[in-house]
C-alpha cells in the first residue's frame, strides 16, 4: 500500500510541475524582449547551441532539421519549414519549444526553455532572424593565435614586469601586492616550487642573516642553477602531462616506450620549450614513445587507437584544447568536430583513417590537416616522417601564441594555485588578465623559449611573494587574485621531505627488475648518464688502475688483486661504493666473504653500486679485490679476444657518519697489487706492505679505451660528497610507484594528467595513519635519527623542527614532545614524533 500510494504522489508532483512549466511558458510576459536589443552572438547562439545543438549542429540532423546556418534553419526539416521570418506565431519552432502541445516539446532531453527564452528567441524570428556574418554552428569559431604585445603600464624601470601588470587590476579591486611574506615562508615555498625540496635548517639561517636587499633574487637564481634538483622535480609534472610510466600497461607486450632518458636531458639541459615540444612531434632518439602512446590489449574503441590519442595529447597538453569528445562524435562541450579529430590523427598515421562516429565507421576517409589551419597546412601526400616535420614546425611557429600562452598559464597555475584561465587545458575560456597571459608568453618567445627564465619572472615578483589565501569553491566563479592559494605538496614533494627529515631516501636495488627486463640500477644509471654533459669533470679523484703502464692498450689474460687499507674515525652511517672492471671482479671489505656481503661485478659497463655500511667500522679497514682480465688461462672463462686486450680498474667510495662526510676512498696508485694469491691475502691482518707493488694509474675516468666519464659522472652526482654529505639521495621522481605515492596522488599515467587533484582523499588518510609504507620509513628515520650524537633529548627533538620546518619548536611543542618522550627516548617514540610533525598542515601544505 505504501509503494503504490509513494507513486501516485511523485506521479502528482511530476504532473504539477510539468503543468506549471507550460502554464509559465504560454502566459506573455508584460514586457516582451525587443529585437533591436538582441545580441545574436551573446544570446542567441548559446541558447541554440545548448538547448538544439546536440541533436540539430554540426554532423547532427535529427528528423532532418538543422541550425547550422540560417538556410538550413529557415528549410527546417522533416516537418516543413521550423521558421518564418519575422512571424514567431507561425514559426513551428516557437509551437515546439513553448509547450503548446504536450505531446511535441522540444527539446525532447534535458532541460526545457524557460519563457524567457521562448520570448527572446520569438522576438528574434519577430526581428528578422538577425545573423551574423559568416557565422556557422558546424564551423570551429575564430580563435586568437597570434599574440599581442601588451605596453607596460607606468612604473619604476627596475619593477617587475608582472606587478606593474597587476598595478591597475589591484587598483580597479582596492588589492595590493605590497606586503610579502617572511624570509623563512618565502625560502620554504620557493625551494619546494623550484627544486621540489625543503631547504636544509643551515640555509634557511644563512638566508635569514643575509642583510643585502637582492638576496631573494639571488636564492631563486641559485636554485635555477641547481640542474639536477630542477630536473628531478619537473620530472614529476612532465611525466605526467606526458604520460611516461616506468612499468604497467602497455608495457607487457612491449606496446609503450619510455622517455624517461630524453625527458630528464631536456629538462637537465634547460631545453628550449619549442625545441623540446618540436623534438616529441617529431621524433628523436629516446622521444618516439609519446607519439606511440599506449598499445590496448584487447579490443579498443576507435576513439582509443593510437593516432588518436596522439592527436587527443598533442592538443590538450601543447594548445590547452579539448579533442576527446570529438574523437567519438561532434562535440557537446566546444565547437571541435569528428572531422577535426580525425584530420589531426590521419597525420600521424600511416595513411588517412576512415572516420567512425560512436565506434561505427561511416566510409569518410580524411586527409591528414591541423585543427587550426590558419597557422600551416599538412600535405596529406607526404610521407609520415615529413608529415610529422611539418606538424611540428606548424605547432613551433613563433605565430602560434597559442603554445606558449598554454605553458605560461600551466606555471602561473603551479606556483599560484589558479591559472590565468581555468581550467588550463581550455584556453578558450575567460581570462582574468589577458594583458598578463599574452605579456608571459610574448616574454617567453623573446626569451628563447627559456622557461626558467619565465619561472624566474614570477618568483621574483612581489605577487608571488605575497601571504596565501584560501579560496572557497563557492568563490572560484568570481574568482578576484589576491595572492598564491594555500596548496599541497604533491605526492613526491612529501615523500622527498620525507626522506629529508628521516634520511631514508629512494634506493636503488640492483635486483629489482625495470619494464623492460633491465635492472632499476641499469636503467637509473642510463637516465642519469643522459643527463651529464662530455666535457663535465669528475668531483672524485679515481683513476683507472691496474699492473702495468700499458694495461689500458693491451694486458696479459688473468687475475690480479688488488688492496687498500684505510682508518675511519667513526662507525659509518652511509658507505656507498661504485666499482667498474675491465672485465669482472670480486670485492670483499673486511674479510666478509659471505654471498651477500661480496660485492661482484661482470660487464665494465655498467659500474655496480652498492652499500656496504654495514661491513666497515671504527678504526682500521681493508678493500680487497679480485680483478680479472678476459680471458682467463686458468679456468678457460671468457673468450677470446682479437687485437687490443685492455685492463683496468676503477673505484670510488664515499664515507658518511650522522649525515656528516667522512671520507672517500679512490682508485689510485695507494692500493697495492700481486698477480699470486695467498692465504689471507683478503683479510684486515695481512701485511701487503713488503710483497705487494703499487698500483699503476692509468687515467681519469674518461681514458681510452672506456671514456666512461659521463656514465661515472651521473653516479657521482647522486653518490659524490659535497657539503651537505654524502646521502645516495634519489628522488622519488626516479622510484617506481608504491602504496604510498600511489595513496598521495601518484597517477597511473594511463592519461594526460595536467594538474592532479589536491583534496585529500580516503585512500590518503588511510595510508597516513595505517600504512606500513610510510610505516617503515619512520621507524628507519627513527633509528638513524637515534644514531646521531646530542647532548640532549631537547636537542633531538629541536633538530627535528628545524628539519622539518625551518624554525625551533615552541615552548608549547617543546612541551607536548617531552611529555611523548617522557616514558623513554626509543625509536617507537621518535617514530610517533616523526610522525606527528609530518601530519601536520605546516609540513604538508605550501604556504
Amino acid at each position: 500500500m505504501f509503494v503504490r500510494n509513494f507513486s501516485m504522489a511523485v506521479a502528482v508532483c511530476v504532473g504539477l510541475a510539468l503543468f506549471n512549466h507550460c502554464g509559465n511558458l504560454i502566459a506573455q510576459s508584460s514586457e516582451p524582449a525587443c529585437a533591436a536589443d538582441i545580441d545574436f552572438e551573446k544570446q542567441i547562439v548559446p541558447l541554440l547551441k545548448a538547448r538544439c545543438g546536440s541533436c540539430h549542429a554540426r554532423s547532427s540532423k535529427k528528423g532532418g532539421f538543422s541550425i547550422n546556418s540560417p538556410e538550413s534553419l529557415r528549410a527546417g526539416g522533416d516537418s516543413g519549414p521550423a521558421v518564418v521570418s519575422g512571424n514567431s506565431g507561425k514559426s513551428l519552432l516557437i509551437e515546439l519549444v513553448s509547450g503548446k502541445d504536450p505531446d511535441r516539446i522540444m527539446p525532447a532531453k534535458g532541460k526545457l526553455l524557460t519563457a524567457e527564452e521562448v520570448e527572446l528567441l520569438g522576438a528574434w524570428i519577430d526581428g528578422g532572424l538577425k545573423w551574423a556574418d559568416g557565422f556557422r554552428f558546424d564551423r570551429v569559431k575564430a580563435i586568437r593565435i597570434e599574440l599581442k604585445q601588451p605596453k607596460l603600464p607606468p612604473g619604476a624601470i627596475d619593477a617587475n614586469p608582472i606587478d606593474r601588470l597587476l598595478q591597475p587590476y589591484f587598483l580597479q579591486r582596492g588589492g595590493t601586492a605590497e606586503t610579502v611574506v617572511s624570509d623563512r615562508v618565502f625560502a620554504r615555498r620557493v625551494s619546494l616550487d623550484i627544486v621540489g625540496l625543503l631547504p636544509s635548517p643551515s640555509r634557511v639561517a644563512e638566508f635569514e642573516a643575509d642583510d643585502r636587499t637582492d638576496k631573494r633574487e639571488r636564492l631563486v637564481d641559485e636554485l635555477l642553477e641547481n640542474r639536477r634538483a630542477y630536473a628531478d622535480h619537473w620530472m614529476t609534472f612532465w611525466n605526467d602531462v606526458l604520460r611516461n610510466a616506468y612499468r604497467g600497461t602497455g608495457f607487457i607486450d612491449s606496446g609503450r616506450t619510455q622517455i624517461t632518458g630524453w625527458l630528464y636531458k631536456s629538462l637537465f639541459d634547460n631545453k628550449p620549450y619549442n625545441q623540446f615540444v618540436r623534438e616529441l612531434i617529431d621524433p628523436v632518439p629516446g622521444s618516439e614513445g609519446f607519439l606511440k602512446g599506449i598499445k590496448w590489449r584487447g579490443v579498443v574503441n576507435a576513439s582509443q587507437r593510437r593516432e588518436m590519442q596522439a592527436a587527443q595529447n598533442v592538443t590538450q597538453i601543447f594548445m590547452a584544447a579539448n579533442l576527446k569528445c570529438a574523437s567519438c562524435h561532434d562535440s557537446f562541450v566546444n565547437d571541435w568536430s569528428l572531422t577535426d579529430a580525425y584530420g589531426l590523427a590521419s597525420v600521424f598515421a600511416d595513411s588517412a583513417l576512415e572516420m567512425h562516429r560512436c565506434n561505427k565507421p561511416v566510409g569518410d576517409i580524411v586527409a591528414p590537416r591541423f585543427i587550426y589551419p590558419q597557422l600551416g597546412q599538412i600535405d596529406a601526400k607526404a610521407a609520415l616522417p615529413q608529415r610529422l616535420k611539418q606538424l611540428a614546425g606548424i605547432l613551433t611557429s613563433p605565430r602560434n601564441g597559442r603554445l606558449s600562452r598554454t605553458i605560461v598559464n600551466r606555471i602561473w597555475a603551479i606556483y599560484f594555485g589558479r591559472g590565468l584561465v581555468e581550467p588550463v587545458d581550455d584556453l578558450d575560456q575567460a581570462c582574468w588578465n589577458d594583458e598578463l597571459l599574452d605579456w608571459l608568453a610574448a616574454d617567453l618567445q623573446e626569451h628563447g623559449y627559456d622557461l626558467k627564465h619565465t619561472i624566474r619572472r614570477i618568483c621574483t615578483s612581489h605577487a608571488y611573494q605575497m601571504p596565501s589565501v584560501g579560496l572557497r569553491k563557492s568563490d572560484a566563479e568570481t574568482f578576484v587574485f589576491r595572492g598564491p592559494l594555500v596548496r599541497r605538496m604533491s605526492a613526491e614533494q612529501f615523500v622527498d621531505a620525507l626522506s629529508l627529515v628521516t634520511g631514508q631516501w629512494q634506493k636503488v636495488t640492483p635486483g629489482m627488475k625495470a619494464a623492460d627486463g633491465r635492472s632499476q640500477g641499469g636503467q637509473l644509471l642510463e637516465i642519469l648518464t643522459a643527463s651529464q654533459p662530455v666535457e663535465t669533470p669528475l668531483k672524485s679523484k679515481s683513476k683507472w688502475i691496474w699492473s702495468h703502464q700499458d694495461a689500458a692498450n693491451s694486458d696479459p689474460d688473468g687475475t690480479i688483486y688488488l688492496r687498500k687499507s684505510f682508518t675511519l674515525d667513526k662507525k659509518p652511517t652511509n658507505a656507498v661504493v661504485i666499482v667498474a672492471c675491465d672485465n669482472e671482479f670480486e670485492l670483499i671489505v673486511n674479510g666478509q666473504t659471505g654471498k651477500r656481503q661480496k660485492v661482484v661485478g661482470k660487464n665494465h659497463t655498467q659500474p655496480v653500486i652498492r652499500n656496504v655500511m654495514s661491513q666497515l667500522r671504527s678504526g682500521s679497514n681493508v678493500l680487497a679485490v679480485a680483478a680479472t682480465n678476459w680471458p682467463d688461462p686458468k679456468n678457460g672463462k671468457g673468450v677470446e679476444v682479437k687485437g687490443l686486450n685492455p685492463g683496468g680498474f676503477y673505484f670510488y667510495m664515499s664515507v658518511v657518519a650522522d649525515d656528516q662526510f667522512l671520507t672517500e676512498i679512490v682508485s689510485d696508485s695507494s692500493w697495492r697489487w700481486s698477480d699470486e694469491r695467498v692465504d689471507g691475502w683478503n683479510q684486515l691482518k695481512f701485511n701487503a706492505a713488503a710483497q705487494w707493488k703499487p698500483a699503476i694509474e692509468l687515467g681519469g675516468a674518461n681514458t681510452a679505451p672506456w671514456r666512461m666519464g659521463r656514465k661515472l659522472s651521473a653516479l657521482l652526482a647522486v653518490h659524490s660528497a659535497d657539503d651537505a654529505g654524502a646521502l645516495p639521495n634519489l628522488r622519488s621522481v626516479l622510484a617506481d610507484n608504491d602504496p604510498l605515492l600511489r595513496g598521495l596522488g601518484r597517477p597511473n599515467r594511463e592519461q594526460v594528467v595536467t594538474r592532479r587533484d589536491s583534496q585529500a582523499t580516503l585512500l590518503q588518510a588511510l595510508e597516513l595513519t595505517n600504512g606500513e609504507t610510510l610505516n617503515q620509513i619512520l621507524q628507519e628515520g627513527a633509528k638513524s635519527w637515534l644514531k646521531r650524537s646530542r647532548d640532549s633529548d631537547g636537542e633531538l627533538v629541536e633538530q627535528l623542527y628545524l628539519t622539518a620546518f625551518g624554525r625551533k619548536p615552541t615552548t608549547n611543542e617543546t612541551a607536548a614532545a617531552a611529555e611523548l618522550l617522557e616514558s623513554g627516548v626509543t625509536q617507537d617514540a621518535v617514530a610517533d614524533l616523526l610522525w606527528i610533525l609530518v601530519m601536520l598542515p605546516e609540513f604538508q601544505l605550501i604556504y
